[in-house]
């Protein structure tokens, strides 16, 4: 909130100090804020973020000198949007909110349609990316509603009328909507030589689509019409290509193109995480000299000045110590869990040589020692199966597989493991994961919605707080901790 107070300030003080040297400097300011921005796009391209960013920062500096409200709207949309590609969607946010104060001041016509088109998109993918697919596709509906209300397209309407039509199809298949395909299709069929490359978005997302429906052949073929062009394609996106390809190809059981497509992904996916943290540092460097203009464009005296910075200096030594006192917290229950799974392996082989301890002695349910014995014992070859991975396990379903009933079998699980159905199904499922982080190492590349997946869990949300309930931090900590084991 401090930084955002005064990044604020400094925003109207650069908007003042435009409008008082805009017979001067106006048309120059437009020229180099395009050129800047249009540079930035092609570094994007070639995955080069941090260059990408540096050069949206300048562009935008440039923009604020003139008057232009829908080219600074731009420069600051252009920002939120490299932030939703980096994660950040507060700081992406932040500048979305700014270029939406802009596109409001702009009178009623295309061009504002076209910017609140825009807004809109990126809105739902800030959305989108946080997994509230319901909103996200109702934000992607109100840009198809308002880039449809443009009276003389041009080009890039056209693109972000395909980008809208993309949007919805793409998050309609997150909730399951049937008219998932149509959307995508529509997409497809709105005919435009002006940024071809999402078509290649749009195969992708037409592959989850049939691979859904489990037409795991129909969504290879389309994938490898994206993989044609493959020196052309954005590395995010060919990194999800390399992964849907391996998930299709392990549903057929061809292990072969299953490894090849896996380590392709992995290798990817790395190279994209590296060139990310040069794209955050380079965005902190920038929004810092932001900071530091706005101090020095301040009227105010050097007291103010000083207090200002020793604050500031303060506030972010505190963020530094408490970041090292929450990454050394979470190291020790790291370390805390792995001595936990271990004890447990060696809790367990003991127990294969005699009956579980009961944890209580008090039971509602009466149930005959050979019956009660014969349930554990059922139970000890059901953990070994890994059986408790499949996400449709009930209780029902498992009383079922022991030959038992489910009012038997939760008593048992009460009685002797001191947990509901439920907790010990999900504890096994945490650990079983856990483990699988941490001795392989290509685990720790996965992406958490396939670690959920793997180890039996409907969702990345519920596996993500079923995990977080249990250990004490979340997936990605974990995974994090114990890449630094793999490394040290």
């Amino acid at each position: 909130m401090f930084r955002r107070f005064f990044f604020c300030c400094f925003l109207a003080a650069s908007l003042v100090f435009g409008q008082n040297t805009l017979s001067n400097d106006n048309d120059y300011n437009k020229k180099k804020s395009e050129e800047l921005a249009s540079l930035a796009v092609s570094y994007f391209k070639n995955n080069d973020l941090k260059k990408s960013t540096e050069l949206l920062f300048k562009a935008k500096e440039y923009a604020e000198k003139t008057d232009d409200y829908a080219l600074i709207a731009r420069m600051n949309g252009s920002i939120a949007h490299q932030y939703v590609q980096l994660n950040l969607n507060d700081k992406a946010k932040f500048y979305l909110d700014n270029a939406i104060k802009q596109i409001n001041r702009l009178p009623e016509g295309d061009k504002k349609k076209l910017l609140k088109t825009l807004s809109y998109l990126e809105i739902g993918n800030i959305d989108f990316d946080e997994e509230n697919y319901q909103k996200a596709s109702d934000y992607y509906k109100r840009s198809l509603r308002e880039i449809e209300l443009v009276k003389n397209p041009d080009e890039q309407s056209i693109y972000h009328h395909r980008r809208s039509l993309y949007n919805i199809g793409n998050s309609y298949y997150y909730i399951k909507n049937d008219s998932a395909e149509i959307y995508l299709n529509k997409a497809l069929a709105v005919k435009s030589n002006y940024n071809k490359e999402i078509n290649y978005f749009i195969y992708n997302a037409l592959s989850q689509v049939y691979t859904g429906r489990k037409e795991y052949q129909r969504a290879i073929d389309t994938l490898k019409i994206v993989l044609k062009h493959k020196n052309d394609l954005d590395k995010r996106l060919l990194s999800d290509v390399y992964y849907n390809l391996s998930q299709d190809y392990k549903a057929l059981n061809d292990q072969y193109q299953y490894s090849l497509y896996n380590e392709e992904f992995i290798k990817l996916n790395r190279s994209i995480r590296e060139s990310e943290m040069k794209a955050i540092s380079s965005a902190i460097n920038a929004e810092q000299k932001d900071y530091k203009d706005a101090i020095s464009d301040a009227d105010s005296s050097k007291k103010n000045i000083v207090i200002i910075s020793t604050a500031f200096v303060f506030v972010l030594a505190c963020a530094i110590i408490f970041l090292l006192y929450r990454r050394k917290k979470e190291r020790k229950v790291f370390e805390n869990i792995i001595t936990k799974l271990e004890s447990d392996k060696i809790i367990s082989a003991e127990n294969k040589l005699e009956p579980a301890v009961e944890v209580q002695k008090d039971s509602p349910v009466q149930i005959p020692n050979s019956v009660e014995q014969d349930i554990l014992e059922k139970l000890q070859k059901f953990e070994e199966s890994e059986k408790f991975t499949n996400s449709k396990l009930t209780i029902a379903s498992l009383a079922l597989q022991l030959k038992t009933n489910t009012s038997y079998l939760s008593e048992v699980i009460n009685k002797y493991k001191g947990k509901n159905f439920n907790t010990y199904i999900n504890e096994m499922r945490i650990a079983y994961i856990c483990q699988k982080i941490y001795n392989h190492k290509e685990y720790q590349n996965y992406k958490i919605s396939y670690l959920a997946e793997e180890c039996g869990f409907a969702s990345h949300s519920s596996f993500a707080t079923v995990f977080r309930n249990i250990t004490g931090i979340s997936p990605s900590v974990f995974i994090r901790e114990a890449s630094k084991n793999q490394s040290s």
